[in-house]
């Protein structure tokens, strides 16, 4: 059976590997998977970058992964290429190890967040799935590699904000487990109960500590930080009943076929959805809490995590699908880990609790309800990479290609909005170009309030105009509107071409050549 296993594992790893190598070929990476890159490819040293990621609200594990890749090559390619090596390793993981059917596992690998949003959209969010895999496959065996259980959540508490959430829920979830072991939890082996040599577990909390810790001093923003400054503390009946909406679009990701495929939701167009949805989100939470009731520390991860990121998408960023993805994956690991977390000790024996009718009536639930809805998610994966295939997802490849075959990827450049031009700039490998959003040079965007006024055309050509002169050469200005031909006319600029029409909006771009000033 052992066998059989990893060879299923390979071969599903080896089958979603060249599906979603197919589909990142044609995938053009937006300005947050650039982001990222222009971040680790410009940054001089580790310490430039931390300083460099103090705006960007996420700690910097990705990042620092990026950097050797970016000393190989600045082509932004092969970020692509490491972000689904990651995606396949969480794959393999899952199908060798997860307590699943095979079905169920085959789902999964072609959901919508494995397949494609952690897969394809290139981001440091595949990076937590992996280590949340990991914990997983460690997890029953934990007192025993219990300085590997901290070492990984060391790392995923680094990935994102949303995985420091996890980490925390698991962290607690851990504590309570340990202190309460052997009176009021019943051990699955008597290893929980009666560990000799604390030291390896003191190590392992104190790696965790140390990682949540310097995990959120690194998200504490700058004074001057001109993105999602506000926070919600006021009670609102209206955005509650949106932030549980949530957890219905995450665990039931069923993209809709369209043009605007990212991000939506197919389900939700039905009037009968609409009415259900947010006694359907309720019921997703009590039917989880009465599944690992008595399994306090699967119930306690849950709970935590759950409530922890909703949260933080009521007080302080709503958040899109691939934020919102954390709810299922929190939902998932505790039905993994479920069977290797202590039971409450009722005085009755493990074999009691395991045949009483309602925990079996529950476990065929759990099934039945954990198939369907990843059979939702292969529905939104197959839908996600079908439309991918089929629509411009960004314009800043494609301009960038522009650019390099009319010879002007070497001109001086202005750019505005910076943080959609910024694409352009990671496809053309430049070191950096003139941003009117913040009037400076630069590659990445610096999330600062020095950027956050609005330009008008007449203050872009006016820039441009300055910088011309200044350099004694043409200028190349690249915006994602145009400029009416009166100012064309005007300031004897040339019109070249326009990119518009992709499934990111403002991602599509008018490009303009000012002559020598």
């Amino acid at each position: 059976m052992g066998k059989k296993d990893k060879h299923y594992a390979l071969g599903l790893t080896f089958l979603f590997l060249a599906v979603g190598a197919f589909t990142a070929s044609q995938h053009e990476m937006w300005r947050d998977e650039i982001q990222a890159w222009l971040l680790a490819r410009d940054s001089t040293s580790v310490f430039n970058l931390f300083a460099n990621l103090k705006y960007e609200g996420h700690p910097g594990l990705w990042h620092l992964c990026l950097m050797p890749l970016s000393r190989i090559t600045h082509s932004p390619v092969v970020m692509q290429m490491f972000h689904l090596l990651i995606a396949g390793a969480t794959v393999y993981l899952f199908v060798r190890y997860a307590p699943f059917n095979w079905f169920q596992k085959l789902l999964f690998c072609f959901g919508y967040f494995v397949l494609y949003e952690y897969a394809i959209v290139a981001r440091n969010y595949a990076l937590g799935m992996l280590l949340i895999t990991v914990f997983c496959v460690l997890f029953r065996e934990r007192y025993k590699r219990f300085i590997w259980i901290g070492g990984v959540l060391f790392l995923l508490a680094h990935t994102s904000v949303h995985a420091l959430i996890v980490t925390i829920a698991i962290a607690g979830a851990l504590c309570c487990e340990y202190v309460f072991r052997g009176r009021f939890l019943k051990p699955l082996n008597e290893e929980i109960a009666t560990i000799e040599d604390k030291r390896p577990i003191w190590i392992g909390f104190a790696l965790i500590g140390i990682g949540i810790t310097t995990a959120v001093l690194q998200l504490n923003p700058p004074s001057d930080t001109g993105f999602a400054v506000g926070w919600h503390f006021n009670y609102n009946s209206e955005r509650v009943n949106n932030i549980v909406k949530l957890i219905s679009r995450a665990y039931l990701p069923v993209t809709r076929p369209i043009f605007g495929f990212w991000g939506s939701n197919l389900l939700t167009t039905y009037p009968i959805f609409q009415a259900i949805q947010i006694p359907l989100c309720y019921f997703f939470m009590l039917f989880s809490v009465l599944l690992f009731l008595k399994r306090p520390t699967a119930l306690l991860i849950y709970l935590t995590g759950t409530f922890g990121l909703l949260a933080f998408f009521y007080v302080k960023y709503h958040g899109s699908i691939r934020h919102h993805g954390f709810l299922f994956l929190t939902f998932l690991m505790c039905c993994w880990i479920y069977r290797d977390s202590p039971a409450i000790n009722f005085g009755k024996t493990e074999q009691d609790e395991t045949d009483s009718i309602v925990d079996r009536v529950l476990n065929v639930a759990a099934t039945v309800v954990l198939t369907l809805l990843l059979i939702c998610h292969a529905i939104g994966g197959v839908i996600a990479t079908r439309m991918e295939h089929r629509h411009i997802f960004s314009y800043g490849k494609l301009t960038a290609e522009y650019i390099k075959s009319q010879g002007m990827q070497d001109h001086l450049m202005v750019g505005e909005i910076d943080y959609a031009v910024s694409t352009v700039v990671g496809y053309l490998q430049k070191p950096q170009i003139y941003y009117t959003h913040g009037s400076r040079f630069g590659s990445f965007v610096r999330w600062d309030k020095a950027r956050t006024h609005n330009v008008s055309n007449e203050l872009i050509i006016e820039e441009a105009q300055k910088l011309s002169r200044e350099h004694s050469e043409p200028v190349l200005i690249i915006l994602n509107r145009a400029i009416d031909a009166k100012l064309l006319e005007q300031h004897k600029l040339s019109f070249l071409v326009k990119f518009t029409g992709s499934v990111i909006g403002d991602e599509g771009f008018h490009l303009y050549l000012m002559p020598n000033g």
